[in-house]
């Protein structure tokens, strides 16, 4: 499975987010300047975190979107389904075998549900404060630069 573009742009603005909550609401124009994402782009992406249920708008003097539910009550898992329009794995790999895809008689299939349930679990697991502290802060499309780069800078 491949994460779409637009799923990894909701999670680096839910990082955003997470990040300056002090500064909430904050608009999608302001987060794609800082994340470096399309902001008409980005304005999609908040109507289909809204319709979810995962953030609001806010309207009037000091406008733009909060979250509904703390961050620490959505996982990534939730965040990932949202965006990708349902369940991650909900196929076999296989799928177009007449094998009849069972865990008892397919040795791939079993192998790819156990995979599959590892995932899912891990992605339940984080939420969006752990993946937002535990991800380096940068624009989208650009790593931050290593220590050992840095180093190398300096000794120049």
């Amino acid at each position: 499975m491949k994460v779409t573009k637009a799923t990894a742009y909701a999670l680096h603005a839910m990082m955003h987010m997470v990040r300056h909550r002090t500064q909430l609401p904050v608009t999608t124009s302001e987060i794609a300047k800082a994340e470096g994402i399309p902001s008409g782009y980005l304005s999609k992406i908040f109507q289909k975190l809204t319709k979810a249920g995962l953030v609001k708008a806010v309207r009037g003097k000091k406008r733009g979107y909060v979250f509904v539910r703390q961050p620490e009550e959505v996982s990534m898992l939730e965040l990932f389904e949202v965006m990708e329009g349902g369940p991650l794995f909900s196929d076999c790999l296989l799928r177009h075998c007449d094998c009849g895809g069972t865990t008892k008689n397919c040795h791939i299939y079993a192998k790819w549900i156990t995979a599959t349930n590892k995932i899912n679990q891990l992605l339940q697991e984080t939420d969006l404060v752990a993946a937002s502290w535990n991800h380096p802060e940068h624009r989208f499309n650009s790593l931050p630069e290593s220590e050992t780069s840095k180093d190398k800078k300096n000794k120049q």
